[in-house]
């Protein structure tokens, strides 16, 4: 180092510093340790502001990521919530599409058993909807709402429902009634020969009361009953010759007389139309026919209204 010679430009010209010398040598020796700490310091501070700052990141990510992961599981629960009330609404629905299959099962009974005409009361077509010019409210639909929405239609569907089942057995009721009333003309071949009320009697040749109506027809002619009943008399009577009697309810009673022979038996169920008998000439009978009888409470009434109906 004793070799090595510093030049330098001053003002007052050039000056030569000898490495050699002791003040050259403790001044650059205590530059260079200024320097190696000035570089130290600047280290240290350095790696202190980056270690914070790293340190400062890493809790802000790991933060991040955990609201991240919360809002995710937050939108997991959601959709589970979201998919629970399809599904809920989903059944909810099935319900009331079965309700409405039985409404409109039952309205088709309806309609038949009322005889109302399918273009009056057709339930495969949906009905108008419609109006002016419509005002929004501004609420908004929200699952709740909808909810609500269901179950007061499925409430309506149930009363309707209720309310269709009593008509359905009113219908019943009457049609049931209906049947049970003397509707159809006892002899299924033939013709009225005599009608109720004043006539000659064919074996006096007086004027007399007849409580019944006669019909003629052709032999062995089938006797059926006038309306839905039960037999309460099957068998000679009197004068009636062989004779059906039939309880229909509600007061009215039915005899057919002077059978050939009798195709029913006491306490048997009987329909309109069925055959009960075969037209003859028993009893007090000029010719074969059939005496037919309504009583009404024990009273016996012109049979013609009944037949006509």
């Amino acid at each position: 180092m004793n070799k090595f010679t510093l030049i330098k430009q001053e003002k007052t010209g050039i000056v030569q510093y000898a490495l050699s010398d002791k003040s050259i040598q403790l001044k650059i020796i205590s530059a260079s340790a200024f320097l190696a700490l000035l570089i130290l310091a600047c280290g240290a501070l350095f790696g202190k502001f980056f270690l914070a700052n790293t340190n400062g990141d890493q809790s802000k990510i790991k933060e991040l990521q955990e609201l991240v992961d919360l809002r995710q599981q937050e939108l997991i629960e959601h959709k589970k919530s979201v998919q629970n009330d399809i599904d809920s609404m989903t059944l909810q629905i099935g319900k009331l599409m079965a309700q409405s299959t039985r409404l409109n099962a039952i309205g088709s009974r309806l309609s038949e058993v009322a005889d109302i005409s399918k273009d009056e009361f057709n339930l495969d077509e949906e009905p108008g909807l419609g109006g002016a010019d419509l005002q929004p409210t501004g609420d908004v639909n929200t699952p709740h709402t909808l909810y609500a929405n269901l179950f007061n239609l499925e409430d309506s569907f149930v009363k309707q429902q209720e309310k269709f089942n009593i008509l359905t057995q009113l219908l019943n009721e009457q049609d049931t009634e209906q049947n049970a009333t003397p509707h159809i003309m006892p002899l299924k071949k033939g013709w009225i020969s005599s009608y109720y009320g004043k006539r000659i009697d064919p074996f006096t040749g007086q004027q007399a009361n007849h409580p019944g109506m006669d019909y003629s027809g052709g032999y062995q002619s089938e006797i059926v009953a006038a309306a839905d009943g039960v037999v309460v008399w099957a068998g000679k009577r009197s004068s009636y010759g062989q004779m059906v009697e039939i309880d229909h309810g509600n007061g009215f009673m039915t005899r057919y007389a002077h059978a050939e022979s009798i195709q029913v038996k006491l306490g048997q169920k009987v329909t309109a139309g069925e055959k009960i008998a075969v037209m003859g000439k028993t009893g007090r009978a000029t010719s074969e026919h059939l005496h037919f009888e309504v009583l009404k409470n024990g009273h016996k009434v012109n049979p013609l209204p009944f037949v006509n109906s």
